[in-house]
């Protein structure tokens, strides 16, 4: 059998003290099992097992604003690091820092040997791989929920269109004899008001009907060129009013170069409307609601911002459910903000919410121009 030297062996048993350390290090991107972060810290902890003097170590892991490091973090000017890129982009930072004290002394000045720099570029390597892992997990969690809300919305849509064309004909013979009944000559004044409150009772539930046709698709879109601006102006003499009444001030900022949309103008008015007035509601003891339109690249987008209650965290996942409302039974029907999200998804655009309980919410509605 040969003889081995001394540096041989010295690297021989460099070789074996790295492998075992990437081998523990694999097992743990191998695992999953764990949360990101605790198998990012559990990685950072065994790094300074792959060097000849782990207690000389100091080894860390900088994510975006989130540092994983050992306990002891001294600083040195003897480090050496590797990027972390996902995707072609640098996400982050790999670590390696050497507790001075005349250590170097012993490595004549040299921070890494070239086995521990290829352990380095493998850990960061690994570490790419289970971010990029992770963010896809995310990913598919976010399209699982979306799949699972759309075929929601699609159920309870075919449900609620086929309750509405059910109710449509009764309700328009109940519309038609009372509008009937209330021209009858020399009719009692007090049975009159009351074929009135009939008249006013069914046209609101044909409205409401209306709106579960918009939400189970049972109406198409028409398609036409559509000016935001022009759509705003028109409903602001009706906003203005009511408004004064609740004390809320009116902020309108109408981008004048706004470019024309493709989209049905009656659905878009609807989509408009739902929003102040959900605006509107938010605000019973008066405040500011901000209209704007502006153009964001291939979007032309409606933004309607008030200053009221604002939208507790666990309940900003469900308003554009059918049917979800914190309204009292009798002022809402839940509706409103799901025909919105269906109509403006119709349209191929997109709704952005973002609110604080206290501090009012911003709606912001994109559609491509």
């Amino acid at each position: 059998m040969p003889n081995i030297t001394n540096d041989e062996k010295a690297r021989l048993f460099e070789k074996i003290r790295v492998l075992n350390c990437l081998y523990q290090i694999s097992e743990l991107v191998v695992d999953g099992t764990n949360a990101f972060e605790k198998t990012i810290q559990a990685i950072v902890d065994l790094m300074p097992q792959a060097f000849e003097h782990p207690e000389k170590v100091v080894a860390s892991i900088l994510l975006g604003e989130t540092c994983y490091q050992t306990s002891d973090c001294a600083s040195s000017k003897y480090s050496s690091h590797r990027p972390i890129v996902v995707g072609g982009e640098v996400r982050g930072r790999l670590e390696i820092r050497f507790i001075e004290n005349g250590f170097f002394a012993l490595r004549s000045v040299q921070v890494c040997t070239i086995e521990e720099d290829n352990f380095m570029e493998a850990v960061a390597k690994k570490i790419a791989y289970i971010i990029d892992r992770k963010e896809a997990f995310d990913k598919k969690k976010i399209l699982e929920e979306q799949l699972r809300h759309a075929d929601r919305l699609a159920t309870i849509g075919q449900l609620a269109a086929g309750i509405a064309h059910e109710l449509n004909n009764p309700l328009g013979d109940i519309l038609g004899f009372a509008q009937l009944a209330s021209k009858y000559p020399d009719l009692n004044e007090d049975v009159y008001q009351d074929l009135v409150k009939i008249v006013k009772s069914t046209l609101y539930a044909r409205e409401i009907i209306k709106k579960v046709l918009y939400f189970g698709r049972q109406t198409h879109p028409k398609e036409a060129k559509t000016d935001l601006n022009k759509l705003i102006g028109e409903w602001m003499d009706f906003f203005e009013s009511r408004c004064a009444k609740s004390g809320i001030r009116i902020v309108v900022e109408r981008d004048q170069g706004l470019p024309v949309v493709n989209g049905d103008p009656a659905q878009l008015n609807q989509v408009f409307v739902n929003v102040v007035v959900n605006a509107i509601q938010a605000m019973p003891a008066g405040g500011t609601l901000t209209i704007k339109t502006m153009r964001k690249q291939d979007r032309a987008s409606i933004i309607v911002q008030d200053t009221g209650q604002g939208i507790e965290e666990e309940n900003k996942d469900k308003i554009f459910l059918p049917f979800f409302s914190t309204k009292e039974v009798d002022e809402g029907t839940g509706l409103g903000l799901s025909v919105v999200y269906g109509i403006v998804n119709e349209h191929g655009g997109s709704i952005e919410v973002s609110s604080k309980k206290g501090h009012g919410s911003t709606f912001d509605i994109m559609l491509p121009i």
